[in-house]
């Protein structure tokens, strides 16, 4: 898909405030896979150079720019911390029913973001006791459960200009059973 409205695609870090018609762009998956003839801006997330996973004994960041194939490396990784966990972690990236190309591009901050009802990534946060760092252009952070970050069919709790810096999944979840929410 083309976004013929697109005229400019501005570095993430910018100063610049936020508009209607601007989008926060990582891999773009889903971004390109829709019209959005309402776009006008794209604000480059892959500029700020975020460690895709951070793994402390506290638990794992994952930022919002780590591609689902990053994610899955990291789950199938034969030395790895926490195995049950990191079965969970795979099976949801195995969920995506797209190619090794999207896996590729497609990142976790994405499919929450989009908020789709059938959102591995979404199910995965919230399983693991996730908690969303989201970031507002002025640079203060907030934190939001991952169970309260997704309100609704393509809707979640990010304010305009606001976006989602990383996710963090505890030491504690990834070492004992999933939970279901609800």
């Amino acid at each position: 898909m083309d976004l013929t409205s697109v005229r400019e695609v501005v570095d993430g870090r910018s100063f610049l405030p936020w508009r209607p018609g601007d989008a926060w762009l990582a891999g773009g998956t889903a971004l390109f896979a829709e019209p959005g003839p309402h776009l006008r801006r794209l604000r480059d997330l892959c500029t700020w150079g975020w460690q895709p996973l951070t793994v402390t004994e506290e638990g794992v960041e994952v930022a919002a720019t780590c591609t689902i194939a990053e994610l899955l490396s990291f789950a199938e990784a034969p030395d790895g911390p926490w195995p049950t966990g990191r079965a969970l972690v795979a099976r949801c990236c195995r969920a995506f029913s797209s190619s090794f190309k999207v896996w590729n591009t497609a990142t976790v901050g994405g499919n929450l973001c989009t908020a789709l009802p059938a959102g591995p990534m979404i199910s995965l946060a919230v399983a693991l006791r996730g908690t969303c760092r989201v970031r507002g252009l002025d640079g203060r952070e907030r934190t939001v459960p991952a169970a309260e970050f997704v309100t609704g069919a393509g809707v979640t709790v990010l304010r305009p200009g606001e976006l989602l810096r990383a996710v963090e999944l505890p030491a504690a979840a990834w070492r004992g059973p999933a939970r279901c929410a609800g």
